[in-house]
């Protein structure tokens, strides 16, 4: 594990991850007035916009569903990610190095328990799908031998 992500590195992605304009990649926002937008949530189906983004505050509200948070949770529900991942894909996408306590900097690419997860299931997935291959190809064998 890498350790922990030092808090000004935290700031600073939420500083510089605007809330609009992240939340504006996953969905339409339109002016909603007071210096707030409004779309139609992500998390559940509706038809009216109750989808609120307050870019002076840096914060998000679902007036439907009561979710609500700053940046790094919007990129943490929306994307199924814990929060240092999320913090990880913000830095990444502001150019940003993390630095962590513990640990020193890990440059580059995420070092996180999902990244693990996904390149163990693809492995597993290679292993079952060559596995499967041999099974077929064996039984396709014996069926068409000479002494069958």
């Amino acid at each position: 594990m890498a350790g922990r992500i030092r808090d000004e590195d935290i700031a600073l992605v939420r500083e510089k991850s605007a809330i609009d304009e992240v939340v504006g990649e996953y969905l339409q926002l339109r002016n909603a007035g007071g210096g707030s937008l409004k779309g139609l949530c992500p998390f559940h189906d509706e038809k009216t916009p109750s989808f609120n983004v307050t870019p002076a505050r840096g914060l998000w509200y679902c007036f439907s569903c009561a979710e609500g948070g700053d940046v790094i949770k919007f990129v943490g529900k929306i994307d199924n990610l814990a929060f240092v991942e999320a913090v990880e894909r913000l830095a990444a996408r502001a150019g940003i190095d993390l630095r962590y306590e513990q640990g020193g900097q890990v440059p580059g690419r995420e070092h996180s328990q999902r990244r693990r997860l996904l390149e163990a299931h693809k492995a597993a997935a290679e292993f079952y799908a060559r596995s499967e291959e041999r099974r077929v190809g064996k039984e396709g064998r014996s069926r068409w031998s000479p002494d069958h």
